[in-house]
């Protein structure tokens, strides 16, 4: 397993999780995915220590994102197909490893790379 670089938390979401956050949609060439804050928060809330996100919970919670108001914040999310970090998935705690995830996956002959 690699161990990810700041920023990224590898997770596992079940089949449950992925249709609830839109994420049975993602495919090896889009791979990644925008989440609302506060509708993982609401999970967590719901759900409690059942929530695929709740062992994460204050990762999430202190996530920001400059001056985008706390309602509006959507965590990069993943799907790591190859399990390089040894999940189905990870997400971006930081502005910062989103950039560099979502950089890897656009530039010019990286699609389908592994």
């Amino acid at each position: 397993m690699a161990e990810p670089p700041p920023g990224i938390i590898p997770a596992f979401l079940s089949g449950t999780t992925m249709e609830a956050f839109g994420l049975t949609e993602l495919t090896e060439e889009a791979p990644f995915t925008r989440v609302s804050v506060a509708k993982i928060l609401g999970d967590i809330t719901f759900k409690g220590v059942i929530s695929d996100w709740q062992p994460f919970t204050k990762q999430i919670q202190g996530y920001k994102n400059g001056d985008v108001p706390a309602e509006e914040l959507e965590l990069l999310v993943v799907q790591d197909t190859d399990m390089i970090y040894d999940q189905n998935f990870y997400f971006c705690i930081t502005e910062e490893a989103a950039q560099s995830v979502i950089e890897q996956f656009t530039a010019p002959g990286a699609a389908g790379e592994g």
